[in-house]
């Protein structure tokens, strides 16, 4: 009843929202339904935001269509996911990619392993700050996301802090390092990357 209140709100606000705040608000994937029609099909798709924050709703990959379809019509330029359980993340990345216009991406916390590693690399061509932090991507995951870090030119910002990255996948994103001309920070602490890791990490940043 709260969202369907919401919702029927923003539908008849004359105002242009800036951001819209929805943290922690037990929205579940059912609530998910229910804001995904308010916002795409109330003619609130009008309107574009700089922010959206749906961190901490208990939404999972069942949700990903419906958000990807909600960047599709309101463009956010920040979107926040974190402390959820969101995986089969194509439809989303589909939407980013296809508008171009979110630029932020956090999606700290939500189970995503190398399965989703394609999808979060062809993001990377739009992103200027992806955080992925508290993850499972693996060495796996790793390796299939260098690519985008070495064809991106855009991103500024990476986060991949404790993503059980191990020595092959470290050496991975270094190697993609090597290519890449926009990354200015990478974070990748609490992985156990190991001394090849971080040599490999060192030289790429030396000669790039």
């Amino acid at each position: 009843h709260q969202l369907v209140s919401l919702g029927f709100f923003l539908s008849r606000s004359h105002r242009k929202w800036k951001e819209l705040n929805l943290k922690k608000c037990h929205i579940g994937d059912d609530g998910m339904n229910i804001l995904h029609q308010w916002l795409c099909r109330h003619k609130v798709n009008k309107q574009k935001l700089t922010k959206l924050d749906l961190r901490n709703n208990n939404l999972t990959g069942a949700s990903s269509h419906l958000i990807g379809d909600i960047i599709s019509h309101l463009q956010p330029h920040a979107l926040v996911l974190d402390d959820n359980k969101i995986t089969n993340l194509k439809n989303i990345s589909t939407a980013v990619t296809a508008t171009c216009t979110v630029k932020v991406l956090h999606m700290n916390n939500n189970n995503i392993t190398s399965h989703d590693a394609v999808a979060i690399s062809d993001m990377m061509s739009c992103l200027e700050e992806l955080n992925i932090t508290n993850n499972k991507l693996g060495d796996h995951g790793a390796e299939l996301i260098s690519k985008g870090i070495t064809n991106t030119k855009t991103l500024r910002v990476l986060t991949i802090t404790d993503n059980e990255i191990g020595s092959s996948g470290t050496k991975a994103i270094a190697n993609a390092l090597t290519n890449n001309t926009s990354l200015e920070e990478l974070w990748i602490s609490y992985d156990d990357i190991g001394q090849d890791g971080a040599r490999a990490i060192a030289k790429a940043i030396s000669t790039n």
